[in-house]
């Protein structure tokens, strides 16, 4: 039956009952605990097709993840019934899944897992082999060993010469979903020929290297040190580079020393991916090597995605403001807002534990719209209250400028509302002009146009800004601390600061200066006609309760 829209199984009649129903249906279904991830139960079309899988981790056994897939369907599933497509390991083929949140018999809350169908997608978005097209574990693509014969083969060799030195490396190619969606699937494929073409050529008739899924490869080798290991990715690295494609393949490795040989050959290679991950996006490094710090963080990461969706709904994201004040006449003039997460278990979480994720993963733009609102919500709040409100400013990050309307969405905030435009300014990290300056700017202009004032924040960070404040429609440049600490720690810096502000007020710009901290700081900018101030100096960042004691 129905209960709070989720279905529960009680014990009233036992198991029996409950393992009657869940067979009535032709379907494999299986039930996963929705904390741990354990696999609770399976009906018996799920245990003829999976096997006995019951208190193993649903990660572990489909996916053959050690943690929780960074994707993880469970995450942020709805109180209604959906329906994902999931690429299965030991199937070796892309499934429909139906997912509905339960109260399963012990009162843990699940997830009913019903197996709906299998799809047939094309070879470089899934591993290629599936059990009817494999041979002699050949992908039927790209004609190497597929992960499963790899992870035979690895077994057999490491194990069976326990004197050498061995490594699982694991690579993938970097913005192979750009490469398809330019080019054509088919050139992806092509991609995925010219690696495995490669990988024939280095290793001959070794068989020590596989593909895995999608774009991912791996393979094994003993070695002697560790230069060896790189040595050997340097030389296939250069080959998969040095193609005659109309674009360029760059890949990423992670590396996995094989020194625990109680982990399966699986988990090695998900130990590897990780690694691979950290060297994503960095132009000098193109390899990573295995820490036990990588895991750690990653199921730290896990724990957290898990809980944002809930804390979202359960408003556990508070607004803190940090005031601002006018030098001429230390004067309260406006806020910053920030983000702080009040975990039920955790307390307290800084940002730097969370933001930095959820701009990975994308929760960052429900994340900035529930800030944004909750700025609106305040304003409001102070102009019925008959107070006289002070701007606040929120933070746009790139994001929004790839995936939203902006004017659109402030348009409407600012209906909603009804609050004037001028009480709410848009902060705008400097690093986000250096990726797309042009198209930027022309959501920038826009904004404007509408009466909003924009504020370049952690000025003096990048490389970019006096192209930046030449070139870009902007009110208000904010000096980055940083800045601040490292050009005062000696006069030529005292002078650039000087000079940068002088440069600023020439172009009518004005000037914050944040993350001031000392009377040295505060007197130094006032001679050098800074117009606003933040920091420790003045105010730490505080909920909004304690601010309208501070500020009315």
């Amino acid at each position: 039956m129905k209960l709070s829209n989720s279905l529960q199984f009680n014990t009233e009649n036992g198991m029996d009952i409950i393992d009657s129903i869940l067979n009535a249906g032709n379907n494999p279904t299986i039930v996963i605990d929705k904390e741990t991830f354990e696999i609770l139960y399976q009906n018996k079309k799920a245990l003829e097709l999976f096997g006995n899988k019951v208190k193993f981790l649903c990660h572990e056994v489909f996916n053959t993840k050690e943690v929780p897939c960074m994707d993880c369907p469970i995450f942020g599933l709805s109180e209604n019934t959906e329906t994902k497509v999931r690429y299965n390991d030991i199937l070796e083929k892309t499934v429909s899944w139906e997912f509905t949140n339960i109260k399963w018999h012990n009162g843990k809350m699940a997830i009913l897992a019903t197996l709906v169908e299998t799809k047939d997608m094309s070879a470089n978005v899934m591993v290629a082999a599936t059990r009817e097209d494999t041979y002699d574990g050949l992908d039927s693509l790209t004609d190497v060993p597929t992960y499963s014969a790899f992870y035979d083969n690895a077994n057999k060799s490491i194990y069976s010469n326990l004197d050498k030195n061995y490594a699982v490396v694991v690579f993938d190619i970097d913005r192979f979903k750009t490469i398809n969606d330019l080019y054509g699937m088919s050139k992806g494929d092509d991609a995925l020929k010219h690696i495995a073409s490669v990988l024939k050529d280095v290793f001959g008739d070794e068989c020590n290297y596989g593909r895995m899924h999608s774009d991912m490869f791996a393979f094994y080798i003993d070695y002697k040190n560790k230069g060896e290991i790189i040595r050997h990715i340097e030389k296939i690295r250069k080959k998969i580079y040095n193609s005659e494609f109309e674009f360029v393949i760059n890949t990423s490795y992670g590396i996995y020393l094989v020194e625990d040989l109680s982990v399966p050959i699986n988990l090695m290679c998900d130990r590897a991916m990780i690694a691979s991950r950290t060297a994503k996006g960095n132009v000098l490094k193109f390899c990573a090597f295995y820490d036990e710090q990588y895991r750690e963080e990653m199921l730290k990461a896990n724990e957290i995605e898990k809980d944002m969706n809930k804390a979202l709904e359960n408003e556990d994201f508070k607004m803190y403001l940090q005031p601002k004040y006018k030098l001429a006449d230390d004067r309260l003039c406006g806020a910053e807002v920030l983000c702080r997460w009040l975990h039920p278990d955790k307390g307290i979480m800084p940002p730097m534990d969370f933001i930095p994720l959820f701009e990975k993963n994308g929760f960052i733009l429900k994340l900035d719209e529930y800030m944004w609102e909750q700025a609106c919500i305040t304003i409001r709040k102070w102009m019925d209250e008959g107070r006289t409100p002070i701007p606040l400013s929120v933070n746009i990050s790139r994001y929004h400028i790839q995936h939203n309307d902006l004017e659109a969405v402030f348009r409407k905030l600012i209906d909603k509302y009804q609050i004037p435009v001028e009480l709410l300014t848009l902060e705008i990290t400097e690093s986000l002009f250096l990726d797309k300056p042009e198209e930027l700017n022309r959501e920038l202009v826009k904004l404007q146009k509408m009466g909003f004032k924009l504020e370049v924040d952690d000025f003096g960070a990048g490389f970019s800004s006096l192209n930046l404040i030449r070139n870009v429609t902007v009110d208000t440049i904010k000096i980055d601390k940083d800045f601040l600490d490292s050009e005062m720690a000696s006069e030529k810096g005292k002078i650039v600061i000087n000079h940068t502000i002088d440069m600023a007020k020439d172009l009518r710009l004005q000037v914050i200066a944040e993350g001031v901290e000392t009377q040295e700081h505060v007197d130094f900018l006032k001679k050098s006609r800074c117009d606003i101030a933040q920091g420790y100096y003045f105010a730490k960042p505080m909920p909004l309760a304690e601010f309208n004691k501070l500020s009315f």
